[in-house]
């Protein structure tokens, strides 16, 4: 059977906050996309019984506590995102360190079960992997396309044309174009079409395919419509038994080492 690993990426205002574009003086923890956009994604995901993996930022453990919290007991997973969206592969080794030991402290210090890891930007560092294992956590998520367990870590990759914002954002325009794409990003509509017609291909491709969803850009009432969607096919899918749509950690633990 194929599976569909469902995953989300960041958490307010962490990323802002690191790029250095939150406006001075703007008061911390009421950004929109967790007062807005996170309740009615959980209610959406709720409504068709599906469960995924929340990539945050640990530095919302002091901003959205109760949030993180509620993810937990609604059945979802907690996963790390760096401490603001730190871009991964810029980290020196002292600041990778000190980064993910700063996470895992904030995640133990609320008592959250945190395992998994998603480096901003994709992609690891040689010292990475060593990291995980040192400080607990078991499996992580980069860019690639191997599910595999080596080195004491599984590895869900993640494709970038299974990403929301690489397709949706002026941002990624350079990276599209190294990828040989349409620099142009796409519309909310061509996007729900193009990922719809790949996940309702999901029971002929066997394997595994990872999903990266961002809910800040679920701001945008035309993606929040395409979100809906996309949600209801995974949970008919994975109702009607023809894939498995798993958070990561439950896939993580059937890869077998290599």
């Amino acid at each position: 059977m194929s599976t569909l690993v469902l995953t989300f990426d960041n958490l307010g205002e962490a990323s802002e906050l690191e790029r250095g574009t939150w406006l001075a003086g703007e008061p911390l923890g009421r950004h929109p996309s967790v007062t807005v956009a996170f309740p009615r994604l959980l209610e959406e995901l709720d409504r068709h019984g599906l469960r995924a993996t929340f990539f945050v930022e640990a530095i919302n453990c002091e901003l959205y506590p109760d949030v993180l919290r509620e993810l937990v007991a609604r059945g979802h997973e907690l996963g790390a995102h760096g401490w603001r969206h730190e871009q991964w592969s810029r980290l020196s080794p002292g600041q990778e360190r000190g980064v993910l030991a700063r996470a895992t402290t904030a995640f133990e210090t609320l008592e959250l079960d945190v395992r998994g890891f998603r480096p901003p930007g994709g992609e690891l560092t040689p010292r990475t992997t060593a990291l995980l294992v040192e400080l607990g956590l078991s499996w992580c998520s980069p860019a690639g396309t191997a599910s595999e367990r080596r080195d004491g870590i599984a590895y869900v990759p993640f494709e970038w044309e299974l990403v929301d914002a690489y397709h949706l954002m002026e941002r990624f325009r350079s990276l599209r174009a190294q990828r040989g794409a349409d620099p142009a990003p796409l519309s909310p509509a061509q996007l729900a079409k193009r990922l719809s017609a790949t996940l309702s291909a999901l029971p002929d491709a066997h394997g595994h395919r990872t999903l990266v969803l961002h809910p800040f850009l679920m701001l945008d009432p035309a993606w929040w419509e395409g979100v809906m969607d996309l949600l209801a096919t995974l949970g008919e899918l994975a109702r009607t038994g023809r894939a498995a749509v798993l958070p990561g950690g439950e896939f993580a633990s059937t890869l077998a080492p290599t």
